[in-house]
């Protein structure tokens, strides 16, 4: 029954959360000034990701800590960035991305980091808790440099009606 309460609060917190429109002073247009190769790595970055994070509700309710875990891992540990990103190309990331984005991505792979312990440790609430946060990072990323991408974080007056 545990189980269960927390998977509903989970899918509440999914549906309810606030998208931090912190963008306004750290959007830059909503563009990354990133090469495009770079950017294509962090395009299938992003797809690994989404992959994993898709994942890690059904495993939650299974109450499959290790699937969890080792999916949070993955991400912590950054899927494809980490594997093939060249020196080049680290150097652009650090140089070219804005201090805000740098901070953003750090905090989403720390949280990262605690749904794992929490799997680790078979917390489900706590699991629960973390998962939302790591999913709040992801919308507030997108919400201040991925407007274009996902207008739907735009506000309404914003958006382009197209009827």
């Amino acid at each position: 029954m545990k189980i269960k309460h927390t998977f509903g609060v989970l899918l509440l917190f999914i549906a309810a959360f606030p998208i931090s429109h912190a963008q306004d002073k750290h959007n830059e247009a909503g563009n990354l000034a990133l090469s495009a190769n770079l950017m294509d790595l962090l395009r299938t970055e992003m797809r690994e990701i989404l992959s994993g994070v898709q994942s890690i509700p059904a495993a939650i309710a299974m109450a499959d800590w290790k699937l969890v875990a080792d999916i949070s891992n993955q991400i912590s540990s950054s899927y494809i960035l980490a594997q093939k990103i060249t020196p080049a190309q680290r150097k652009e990331l650090h140089t070219k991305l804005p201090e805000y984005f740098k901070r953003m991505d750090e905090s989403f792979h720390l949280e990262a980091g605690r749904l794992e312990l929490a799997a680790r440790n078979h917390d489900p609430q706590l699991v629960a808790f973390h998962y939302y946060r790591l999913i709040e990072s992801c919308t507030s990323c997108h919400a201040a440099y991925a407007t274009k991408r996902f207008p739907g974080f735009l506000p309404e007056k914003q958006i382009e009606h197209h009827h």
